[in-house]
């Protein structure tokens, strides 16, 4: 069974018994009405849960009355449970041993003192969190229907319904709460959310969807934002049925009314999935700034995009920061690379040169010392450079085997080594990518040679 926010959030022992045990029918007439909220119905296919108020017409219901004895015990049950004094706290305990007493003596109670005997029973089960006797009293009082006020026995039936839901039962809890839709005149939005959490543990996300929507439509047309947890149950279902165009828009809400770090993280991720990779790079850079991105993971992955995105300066700060100043990214030669890299894209050699020398001592790798060449080719250290490149070389593994033998040989023309120049031009000349500048730097390196020479005779 599926986790979600909880729609029934049950505080039994004091929001929930304190409101049912201040309005019982014990102290008010029998047009009592027991805190009923919005009762609703649905289909049998696909449907929006609603109102349906099915007794609206009916005739005021008769019972009988309660006996003075009776109802001089009852009172002292329920003062047990909510205290007129607030100094005084509630005691289940007692109440369940004088309920206990009078249920041994209830043979000759009516109709109505067993309806209220039963549900005073509940209400102290409920006090000491025993809600599966809770449900047992509960239906014992119900099953004395039609000897209590409609709107006491709709209040019961919508308890039980969310006592199962307390208990993990979401299937019973929505075929009783179905069964309350018969009682109610409107809808609440927090009522399309509980029924919606109900279909969404049942697996039923057709149901869920059309009653969180109704939720969140409800509730924004009354001008109230809707909680975090029914955006977020409606962002759940639209990306269930891949429908990130729909989903996109509750995930906007979430950040607009509920600001955090993971919400942006989630927009970049929906924002990739649609091709939208500027958007993905903004949200994603967003949750770094609200130092939503803490694992080296995320942080990498921040690091390429930005590479990707042709702003390497922004790659260095976050590749620095996580190296060097909150030490979340760990210094391999790969991590180190990276921000040599990121370095020599930002045309700071020097720095480059720095990190690469690093990474080059934690690897052997052809990648790396190829990098770590063409750092310091473009630090001016060329005996280094050239060295280092025919290593890269020698030692494999090289992704673009032209750019390495043009490293070493502009290494090499620098030093006026012209010979060893032409070789490794030539050799990068045989990559058609590389053909057509290695044949230039051919030509220029034979005309140079030429007249240094010439120079040289004079």
């Amino acid at each position: 069974m599926r986790q979600v926010f909880p729609a029934v959030s049950i505080a039994l022992g004091k929001t929930l018994l304190v409101t049912a045990v201040a309005i019982s029918p014990i102290f008010v007439n029998n047009a009592v009405n027991v805190f009923a909220p919005g009762v609703i119905e649905i289909g049998v296919v696909h449907a929006q849960v609603k109102a349906k108020n099915k007794y609206a017409s009916a005739e005021q219901r008769k019972f009988p009355n309660v006996s003075e004895s009776f109802g001089k015990k009852i009172t002292e049950a329920a003062n047990f449970l909510q205290p007129q004094d607030e100094s005084v706290k509630p005691d289940p305990r007692k109440a369940m041993q004088l309920l206990n007493e009078m249920a041994a003596n209830s043979a000759k109670a009516n109709a109505y003192e067993l309806v209220l005997l039963n549900q005073y029973t509940g209400y102290a089960h409920l006090g000491a969190e025993n809600y599966t006797k809770a449900i047992e009293s509960f239906n014992k009082m119900l099953a004395q229907s039609p000897n209590m006020p409609l709107a006491t026995e709709a209040s019961t039936i919508r308890i039980v319904g969310q006592l199962y839901s307390q208990l993990d039962n979401p299937k019973k809890a929505l075929e009783t709460l179905l069964k309350w839709t018969d009682y109610a005149e409107s809808l609440k939005p927090e009522d399309s959310y509980m029924f919606s959490t109900l279909y969404y543990q049942l697996e039923d996300n057709n149901n869920a969807l059309l009653n969180i929507n109704e939720a969140v439509r409800a509730q924004e047309a009354a001008g109230k934002v809707p909680a975090e947890s029914w955006y977020i149950l409606q962002r759940g279902l639209y990306f269930d049925k891949e429908d990130y165009k729909s989903g996109l828009v509750v995930l906007e809400k979430l950040i607009k009314h509920y600001p955090k770090a993971q919400y942006w993280k989630q927009l970049s991720q929906v924002y990739r999935m649609m091709d939208r990779t500027n958007d993905a790079l903004y949200a994603l850079e967003t949750c770094y700034l609200m130092d939503g991105l803490t694992t080296e993971k995320d942080l990498i992955n921040l690091a390429y995009s930005f590479l990707e995105a042709e702003v390497p300066y922004k790659a260095v700060k976050v590749l620095k920061k996580g190296i060097y100043t909150d030490k979340n990214v760990e210094p391999t030669a790969k991590n180190l690379k990276l921000l040599a890299d990121a370095y020599r894209l930002s045309q700071n050699a020097k720095e480059s040169l720095v990190e690469y020398e690093k990474a080059a001592q934690k690897s052997t790798d052809g990648e790396m010392i190829i990098g770590l060449a063409q750092a310091y080719l473009a630090n001016d250290k060329f005996k280094e450079a050239s060295k280092w490149g025919r290593d890269a070389l020698k030692k494999g593994g090289i992704k673009r085997v032209d750019h390495a033998n043009i490293t070493v040989a502009q290494a090499e023309f620098e030093l006026k080594n012209f010979d060893e120049a032409i070789k490794f031009f030539k050799e990068a000349a045989k990559d058609a990518r590389s053909s057509k500048l290695a044949n230039q730097w051919v030509t220029f390196s034979e005309r140079e040679q030429a007249r240094l020479k010439a120079l040289a005779q004079q």
